[in-house]
């Protein structure tokens, strides 16, 4: 009998399992910058938001094609406002993590060309350049992609991350491609891999593929991976969920077959406005049961127009958005913890938890427009060390940052909560060692 249904837990009783999985590690995303454009002192203060006040492990970051737009022709000045960012970052967190991922390769055409250019209107949508992913007719309706010179991807890689290298910024992570599912798989992607590692030797950063569209897309790219035998060059499975496709149990279960890590490098559906950011986090809640242990989203920082953004630079100053402050208490409660799994009861949305060290965290969503009152939270084989539990709401009357509060434990295992509709909570508690 499992812990989900024993003796003396009722149908609308929340079990926490012993049963610690993933360990989770969490990021933010300033792979594209077109908002930073923020007052100095305001910059500096969403690089403090977003790195040291949210304790994330690393930031991602872009690889910029028009630094090397023709082969041998460098013009590192692309990076001038990307390097500003990742300097206020590192001096907000100096123990900070970047992940490199090459840009879509358009951003560099439209920088380069007038926007009424058939170039700017009509560019394909490719993360290298073209000189290195080459297409018949590359601005044309009937552009034809013709062949992946990898031995030329591999250097420019290598130049990329030796550029970042020398202005302080190690690569900790990269992608090898940044979507892309129908032009750059595995058998050559290995290649290039191998070549950069021979260059790279011990400042090689961890790789991460494939970083698809879609979970769908993941799956039959690592299956092909598999087939041809070239699933073993990549420390890192990750997926973006750009369009809900597929299973992102079927993601986790192929990536797992291979015994790598599960990330989402562009969480996408996990956003505001401050309205919809509570019944939004189900699409995160979703990953995190499926087995995913890494975690950003997809354009932290927006403008004025983008509410749903984490941030939004509103005439030169930051905004702080609610799905901001639900993530950032996710992070701070859980990164570098682990994930424990949690039945969902049948009048709930969905239930997560967490341990790290002696903090666990039971996350409760009801997205329903009716309260559920008296629920039981168990946690079988732990004893609570504390009375006292601490409790963050955000339900659809009250301020972005939530609103804390207490409650108390009712045995020496469990505690009794209400839900109320279309709200969200956090409960924290402070438990012995598990007897599991």
């Amino acid at each position: 009998m499992s812990c989900f249904a024993s003796a003396g837990v009722e149908p609308g009783d929340i079990v926490v399992s012993g049963d610690a999985q993933q360990t989770m590690t969490y990021g933010m995303d300033f792979e594209r910058l077109w908002y930073w454009n923020l007052k100095p002192e305001q910059a500096d203060k969403l690089a403090r938001l977003a790195v040291s006040e949210c304790q994330v492990d690393y930031v991602r970051v872009g690889i910029d094609g028009g630094a090397e737009f023709e082969e041998g022709q460098f013009d590192w000045s692309v990076y001038d406002k990307q390097l500003d960012c990742m300097t206020r970052l590192q001096a907000a967190n100096p123990k900070l993590k970047f992940f490199a991922s090459p840009r879509p390769f358009h951003e560099a055409i439209h920088d380069r060309y007038d926007k009424n250019s058939v170039q700017a209107k009509n560019s394909p949508y490719t993360c290298f350049p073209l000189w290195i992913g080459v297409f018949e007719n590359p601005y044309s309706d009937k552009r034809k992609f013709q062949q992946f010179k990898w031995d030329k991807a591999a250097d420019y890689l290598v130049r990329q991350i030796q550029f970042f290298n020398r202005k302080g910024f190690p690569i900790a992570y990269v992608d090898v491609k940044n979507e892309n599912d129908v032009y750059y798989f595995a058998p050559e992607l290995k290649q290039m891999v191998l070549r950069m590692r021979q260059q790279l030797g011990d400042q090689m950063p961890k790789v991460i593929a494939p970083s698809s569209y879609s979970w769908r897309n993941g799956v039959k790219w690592m299956e092909q991976a598999i087939k041809t035998g070239n699933a073993d060059f990549f420390d890192i499975a990750a997926s973006h969920n750009t369009r809900n496709q597929g299973s992102p149990e079927e993601f986790v279960s192929l990536a797992r077959s291979l015994n790598r890590p599960v990330w989402n490098t562009e969480l996408h559906s996990f956003h505001g406005p401050d309205d919809e950011a509570v019944a939004n986090t189900q699409i995160l809640w979703q990953h995190i049961r499926a087995g995913f242990s890494g975690i950003n989203d997809w354009l932290s920082l927006g403008n004025r127009k983008k509410t749903h953004k984490m941030f939004r630079n509103v005439r030169g100053e930051v905004e702080v958005m609610r799905t901001y402050y639900i993530f950032k208490q996710l992070v701070n409660t859980s990164g570098g913890g682990r994930y424990l799994p949690t039945n969902i009861p049948d009048n709930l949305t969905t239930t997560a938890a967490f341990i790290k060290g002696d903090l666990l965290t039971v996350w409760v969503l009801n997205s329903s427009p009716k309260d559920v009152k008296d629920m039981t939270v168990r946690l079988p084989g732990r004893r609570l060390t504390e009375a006292t539990i601490q409790v963050m709401h955000w339900g659809p009357d009250n301020r972005r940052e939530g609103v804390p509060s207490h409650t108390k434990m009712t045995a020496a295992d469990s505690f009794t909560i209400d839900a109320l509709a279309n709200s969200l909570y956090c409960f924290t508690v402070h438990v012995a060692p598990s007897e599991n």
